[in-house]
């Protein structure tokens, strides 16, 4: 994708950034215009909540989780979108349980709703032996108590796919953005699969597409065009949209990872990453969007609304 194309998708392109002590709404163009429909589900998306014994971070999610709980209309699950723990990959085994441990007292004590994980860069455990079994993503499936790093599954009426976004570089080292021949090939079956009239809703840690890489992160240089690093976007974008567009049930895709609350509508689809629950990593917020968490309303025409939260956390 050279820079004229990419800037000219921008122009369908709204960012979106939460102010202190507001809610940001996001809806899609048929909520937007007031279509009938039926609400069918209510979730919770918490994600990059980089939980660590230092900086209050136990307490920041815990005062997330009782501000989500005491909403008057309670989702029915919560969507950890990853980035759970502060950091795994350049942290000892040791320091990785130390997170973990955390984690999952704060969660027992704190909550009381089901929780669905999806994976994150900083789940991942890169200081280890490539030889020891918890190498990599293992580590971190163990702690989510899943088998894979991707799935799906139906729920009220909705297809959902969980994405696995984080895959090591060419050398072997950790990090790119993209999903690999198997993953895409498994997602290529997993849409062919599904009625065409049932929707279906994408969530990954990272973007699929997103705004910010051009807006905040600055990824342009000069007349050489549009940069990809691979660190905050999908690298292959570009082939998962390709796919996307032969499966117009494709209507939300959700994420977070950037730590920046935006909205992209692009070829019938919106891509929506929610703000983290850390803010700036515990320090604050990052630009303009406070520490908080995303209630997603589902219904049953296909449509769907983004409500983003902050929470009241100073740090």
């Amino acid at each position: 994708m050279n820079r004229r194309e990419l800037l000219k998708q921008a122009g369908l392109l709204g960012l979106l950034g939460s102010l202190p002590g507001l809610r940001v709404l996001a809806a899609s163009p048929a909520t937007a215009a007031g279509a009938s429909k039926k609400k069918v589900l209510r979730f919770a998306h918490l994600t990059d909540v980089h939980v660590e014994p230092e900086l209050r971070a136990a307490e920041g999610l815990a005062a997330c989780l009782h501000h989500l709980q005491s909403q008057k209309e309670a989702p029915a699950f919560i969507f950890s979108g990853g980035d759970a723990v502060f950091d795994s990959l350049g942290a000892t085994k040791e320091r990785v349980e130390v997170q973990w441990k955390l984690w999952h007292e704060v969660w027992k004590k704190e909550n009381s709703l089901p929780i669905e994980y999806c994976i994150g860069n900083h789940d991942c455990w890169g200081l280890g032996e490539k030889s020891d079994p918890l190498y990599g993503k293992k580590f971190a499936l163990d702690k989510m108590r899943l088998d894979k790093p991707y799935r799906s599954f139906d729920k009220a009426e909705w297809h959902f796919i969980v994405l696995d976004s984080i895959h090591p570089k060419l050398d072997g080292g950790w990090y790119t953005i993209r999903l690999d021949d198997e993953q895409f090939a498994w997602l290529e079956s997993d849409l062919a699969a599904t009625p065409g009239e049932r929707p279906v809703m994408v969530i990954s840690h990272a973007p699929i597409l997103s705004a910010a890489v051009l807006a905040v992160d600055k990824q342009v240089k000069d007349e050489a065009g549009y940069i990809l690093g691979g660190g905050n976007m999908h690298t292959d974008a570009a082939r998962i949209i390709g796919l996307f567009d032969r499966h117009p049930n494709v209507r939300l895709c959700l994420s977070g990872h950037i730590h920046l609350n935006e909205q992209v509508s692009y070829n019938g689809v919106t891509y929506i990453s929610n703000g983290a629950v850390s803010g700036n990593w515990w320090n604050g917020k990052h630009f303009r969007t406070d520490n908080g968490y995303a209630m997603v309303n589902l219904y049953d025409d296909g449509t769907f609304d983004n409500e983003y939260f902050t929470y009241g956390w100073n740090g």
